[in-house]
């Protein structure tokens, strides 16, 4: 896995974007107008575009494209981008299909200092289709494995489409109405004639039972499909919710050393990044020389040396161990030493 690169929130930057086909090749920046949108928080955006042919906060670098963040004011947390191509399209109405892709970036902002002082390289590359009409070719087997998911509905087909969709229905019913003409002359000359309308007006009723059947069918598939959407975004809300809280860095701060008997009581600070997550702590000290409160508070116990672990409850894996060294009371003064007896009184010698 990619270690995640940082950026200094309230610094400007460079962020190198490259493209690639549906193969996954890198190629060169396309010939359409686009739109990168980048932000961090919801309400804060940062874009960077080409619209009629004109560059804005970025600038064509070979096959690569220069994305400037001046001024960008994202705030902390991790850097994630769409990106919106309009593409030529006979297929769409007025000839334009827009076209999104949105990615995390591996880029975290935070209030320290940045990784790098260069150009960052974005190693998550936007897939982008060719501006035509897709053919069969252009989709791997997952792509058309999930275009086979969900049944069609009837706003999904063009006039055209449903003319011919509707055209066994409409030639089975117009070769029902000539045999029931057929049928009403033939019942004129033989009962047999007759039989065959009889059994011909059967096969009609059947079909239409089954065309009956069939809408209904469909309106269920179309029900229980917007079911599953709904269920999708109930899920995605929940996703967002338990992502806001998770922390990405752990800064400790506490004293190497600390005395017995001294008065003022020295602590363990810890603080969770970023900022607005949850700063909730464990401090689990093996009690050999001291404890540790749940408020950071060192207790010193006995001389000698205590591991202890500072737990991020909502990120344990964030963890870190420090060693705290409890020394015993000691003061010297050149040509004197002062010594303590048992009961921690100076005693001169």
């Amino acid at each position: 896995m990619e270690a995640v690169r940082h950026i200094n929130y309230k610094s400007d930057f460079v962020l190198r974007e490259s493209f690639r086909n549906a193969q996954g090749e890198t190629v060169p920046l396309p010939d359409v107008d686009f739109v990168l949108r980048y932000w961090v928080k919801t309400g804060r955006v940062y874009e960077a575009s080409r619209v009629g042919g004109v560059y804005n906060n970025c600038i064509a670098d070979g096959n690569a494209l220069l994305v400037m963040f001046k001024d960008h004011n994202l705030g902390e947390g991790e850097l994630k981008h769409e990106l919106r191509l309009t593409l030529d399209n006979s297929l769409f109405e007025d000839g334009r299909q827009n076209v999104f892709y949105p990615e995390c970036l591996n880029i975290q902002l935070w209030q320290w200092k940045s990784d790098s002082d260069g150009v960052v390289e974005c190693n998550t590359i936007a897939a982008y289709t060719r501006g035509y009409a897709f053919t069969y070719a252009d989709f791997t087997p997952e792509q058309l494995a999930a275009l086979k998911g969900d049944p069609f509905r009837f706003e999904d087909f063009t006039p055209a489409q449903i003319v011919e969709l509707k055209r066994p229905a409409t030639e089975a019913a117009d070769k029902a109405n000539k045999a029931a003409t057929e049928a009403e002359t033939a019942t004129k000359e033989s009962k047999n004639a007759t039989a065959a309308a009889n059994t011909a007006t059967k096969n009609c009723q059947n079909a239409t039972a089954n065309a009956q059947r069939a809408t209904a069918d469909a309106e269920a598939a179309a029900q229980s499909a917007e079911q599953e959407r709904a269920k999708l975004a109930e899920v995605t809300a929940l996703a967002e919710v338990a992502a806001a809280n998770v922390p990405t860095a752990l800064r400790v701060s506490y004293p190497a050393k600390v005395t017995l008997g001294n008065g003022t009581v020295q602590y363990i600070s810890a603080v969770v990044k970023p900022d607005y997550v949850r700063q909730n702590v464990l401090y689990l000290s093996d009690g050999i020389a001291c404890d540790v409160e749940p408020s950071g508070a060192i207790v010193a116990k006995c001389a000698g040396v205590s591991r202890v672990h500072v737990i991020p409850t909502a990120g344990t894996e964030l963890y870190e161990t420090i060693s705290i060294k409890v020394e015993n009371p000691a003061l010297r003064m050149a040509g004197s030493a002062f010594r303590l007896d048992a009961d921690g009184n100076i005693r001169l010698t």
